[in-house]
């Protein structure tokens, strides 16, 4: 009677074992496998620009140009007769060519004595160059020999003379190119060859010095198609 009691006890009190269940782990990440880029193909890091505050305009970092106030490390000197061109290096840069000597032609047009254009010829060349009031200079091919006119054209409708005319090679370039006339006038002195004559290339243009009598004339033919002259008496 008393196990019959007792099994009676157990089932009342809900006497059948329960399992508990288990609250499950979340599952762990897999840990992926890293394999290192050989030297050739890493890609190229490229920088991000930095982000401009709003309203901000970004400038541009301007790295000042510096000049190097000696010129010995030019690997030619220029010539000395051309030391009366005050600051021939920052002017010109370094020489590209030792100084000459050969003959260059002269004429001035319009009115003196401070003159504003000319013609030059360079012997070693055969090329004339213009050099006009606006500060400008062209050059042209001298085509003028000894077997043509010695005066090209004479619009004064005046006996030919010179001056106020050019000749031979000058006078050619005068009454062949448009415009020519208008622009450089007439000649008040012959044209001649300088006494002494220095010509020297540099990085930014040549120079010239044209010796007669007590005066030298610096003319300074520029790259960029400008000239510029410096009378020394």
């Amino acid at each position: 009677m008393c196990a019959a009691l007792l099994l009676l006890l157990l089932a009342a009190c809900g006497g059948s074992e329960v399992t508990p269940t288990a609250t499950p782990l979340p599952p762990t990440p897999a840990v992926a496998t890293i394999t290192p880029l050989s030297e050739e193909t890493l890609p190229v890091s490229i920088e991000a620009p930095t982000a401009q505050p709003a309203g901000v305009i970004a400038t541009p970092t301007i790295t000042a140009l510096t000049v190097d106030e000696s010129d010995g490390q030019c690997s030619l000197d220029y010539d000395m007769d051309l030391a009366g061109y005050p600051d021939l290096y920052h002017q010109l840069g370094c020489a590209v060519s030792a100084g000459s000597n050969d003959p260059v032609g002269i004429n001035e047009f319009g009115a003196g004595p401070n003159y504003d254009r000319f013609m030059l010829w360079f012997s070693s060349e055969q090329q004339i160059y213009v050099l006009f009031p606006d500060q400008t200079w062209q050059s042209y091919r001298d085509t003028w020999d000894e077997s043509q006119p010695e005066f090209s054209c004479n619009p004064l409708n005046a006996p030919p003379a010179s001056p106020p005319l050019p000749r031979r090679g000058f006078g050619k370039l005068w009454c062949s190119v448009t415009g020519l006339q208008e622009q450089l006038g007439t000649i008040e002195r012959e044209e001649r060859l300088c006494q002494h004559t220095v010509v020297q290339s540099f990085e930014q243009g040549r120079l010239l010095a044209c010796f007669e009598d007590a005066t030298i004339r610096y003319f300074s033919l520029r790259n960029d198609g400008t000239w510029d002259l410096m009378v020394v008496k």
